[in-house]
This record gives structure tokens, sequence and C-alpha cells, in this order.
């Protein structure tokens, strides 16, 4: 499971974004988690109702995003999805 890397001419100034679906209750948790490693990612509310989230990192960034997220999946279920089309966002 690898962020999505857009190529582009200067590719280290554009982030890689993942999605995906949590249960509501792990949303805190893992804003949390991911607030402690200052700089590393943003994460940000997609769909509310169905708690589908973003998180975006640079790509000098994207290996430890990848490796908190895994360690993350034995704490919390945590499901990679793709962007539906109707969730609104570019």
């Amino acid at each position: 499971m690898n962020f999505t890397m857009p190529v582009v001419e200067n590719d280290m100034a554009v982030a890689c974004t993942r999605y995906f679906r949590l249960d509501r209750r792990d949303l805190v948790y893992l804003k949390f988690i991911l607030e402690a490693y200052e700089g590393l990612s943003t994460l940000s509310t997609v769909e509310k109702d169905a708690t589908l989230v973003r998180i975006s990192t640079f790509p000098w960034c994207a290996a430890d995003v990848d490796a908190l997220i895994e360690a993350l999946r034995e704490e919390i279920p945590i499901i990679e999805t793709a962007l539906p089309p109707d969730a609104g966002e570019v």
C-alpha cells in the first residue's frame, strides 16, 4: 500500500494522498497519533457520516507514514479505499 504520487516536474513538492475508512470512534485517536509526529502528515475528513479520511504527506515522509499506518492497523480497523466519485473532492 503506497501513497499515490502524481508525476510532475518537481515531484518533491507534491503531496501524496491516501484515503481510508475507519470507525467513527477511532477518528480522534488516529488524528492524535498523526499529529504527534509533527510535520509528517495531515489528516482531513472527506465524508463526515461515512468516516472517510484523507491522509496527505510529502514523498520523503511516505515510507514513515506507511509504517505508522501498518502499526496502527494492529490497534484499530483502518481500511484503505479509493476516493468515491460522489465525495466531492478533487
